[in-house]
């Protein structure tokens, strides 16, 4: 069985900023856990995969969808045992839509592991902390460290990225695929 995320990477601006934070929480408060998966990146679903080749129904939506603009919004918190710090996005009709033809054409093909990334429960987000590193020791320095930023960030949504995880290699870009679909006229 493969374990694959179907994601879309950030723009170059935004990877940056997001990559100056992990940076800056590594340094400050020795936090490795978010470098597991090393692209930011928005996560439309993970799936475990055994023969169903998924690479090919993603291609088809990838080459239907035009790229989409998306904006950040906030910063919040995934509550529980293992709290998760991320940068949520506005959660827009476009965006939803992909969302909603990645896990329609995938939950019949696939077993999908990752019930959070459900069409009811998605929340639209780029990680910032999450895992062993985030406890009730630091969350509180860190949200002081990071609340008072500006998260508004416009950008382009331009590619579908499948995620696989690799023995010995971690977490690798297995395929990256523009968005290349018309524009609909208004």
């Amino acid at each position: 069985m493969v374990l694959k995320a179907l994601v879309s990477l950030l723009p170059e601006d935004l990877d940056r900023f997001v990559r100056g934070i992990w940076d800056e929480l590594k340094t400050e408060f020795g936090f490795y856990s978010v470098f597991l998966t090393p692209f930011p990146h928005i996560t439309f679903c993970i799936v475990e995969e055994e023969e169903t080749g998924i690479d090919p129904l993603i291609e088809v939506i990838a080459s239907s969808t035009p790229p989409l603009m998306a904006r950040t919004e906030y910063l919040g918190v995934f509550s529980g045992e293992k709290p998760v710090i991320f940068i949520g996005l506005a959660r827009n009709s476009r965006l939803a839509s992909l969302h909603h033809a990645l896990w329609t054409e995938l939950r019949d093909s696939v077993n999908n592991r990752a019930i959070a990334y459900d069409e009811d429960h998605w929340i639209p987000h780029i990680t910032v902390v999450f895992g062993d590193d985030l406890k009730r020791s630091n969350i509180g320095p860190v949200m002081e460290r990071l609340v008072f930023r500006d998260f508004h960030h416009e950008f382009t949504i331009d590619n579908l990225t499948i995620l696989e995880e690799v023995p010995d290699e971690g977490i690798v870009v297995r395929k990256k695929l523009k968005l290349a679909g018309q524009s609909k006229k208004d």
